[in-house]
């Protein structure tokens, strides 16, 4: 068995290699998000395959007394837990979230990208909001997603709001004190996946009305991650405000 074992971890290391090369390209803009996604995914699935096939070649080794695969069997094993768990992870994450990629403060009159819609390519989401479906589910899943409404005056809160975004580690890329607009970006950790933002200031009596809205270019849900995004800047400027 010992003979031919070692090509389960030859196997398993030719799928990592797939998976991270497709991630890589990419990131590197080589790849557009569908074929690099559908990469990945057919890495992992053949990852869980060929680490079951592993375990099956183990108990049978250590059923019959064969010993000489076995560190061949149990290595391919655990090179296809990570992204086995790592996947289960966001599946759970997804099951949970709504199949939305465009979260905002204000589902009547969300705040526009401006900048966004010229840094988006053709295989991009669309800067439009999507419409009143959308917001219907975002209303279901996140009903703490609100407008923010402080006593501070727009300059003031503009002024926190830009600082805020630099503190989030999001990349500025555009800024009208004027029009109480802020434009940003923030891109996933593993993939690179980028997700528009935008903050609007507005005057209310007595103070300001803030908004905002976070929008994937890419896939059709977005695991909560940009209601997460929202909800982290929201909690920041309350903290911040509270402080001054």
């Amino acid at each position: 068995m010992n003979s031919w074992t070692h090509w389960l971890i030859k196997v398993q290391l030719f799928w990592l290699v797939l998976m991270v090369g497709a991630i890589a390209a990419f990131r590197a803009s080589l790849l557009t998000w569908r074929p690099a996604v559908i990469l990945t995914a057919a890495a992992v699935c053949a990852l869980a395959v060929t680490g079951f096939v592993a375990l099956l070649v183990l108990f049978w080794g250590l059923r019959t007394g064969r010993w000489l695969g076995v560190r061949h069997c149990l290595g391919s094993v655990f090179l296809s837990l990570p992204p086995l768990v790592f996947v289960l992870v966001l599946g759970l994450q997804g099951a949970n979230t709504p199949p939305i990629h465009d979260i905002t403060t204000d589902t009547d009159m969300p705040p526009r990208f401006v900048v966004a819609e010229t840094l988006r390519g053709p295989g991009d989401n669309s800067t439009e909001y999507p419409g009143a479906v959308v917001a219907r589910q975002q209303l279901a899943a996140y009903r703490d997603i609100l407008p923010l409404e402080t006593d501070l005056p727009p300059h003031e809160a503009f002024v926190i709001a830009l600082n805020l975004v630099d503190q989030l580690g999001w990349q500025r890329t555009a800024h009208d004190p004027d029009q109480g607009r802020i434009e940003a970006l923030d891109r996933s950790l593993l993939f690179g996946f980028t997700d528009d933002i935008v903050i609007r200031i507005t005057a209310v009596d007595g103070g300001s009305r803030i908004d905002i809205r976070s929008a994937s270019r890419s896939g059709v849900g977005d695991l909560g991650v940009n209601a997460g995004r929202i909800r982290d800047f929201l909690r920041a400027f309350k903290e911040t405000h509270s402080d001054s």
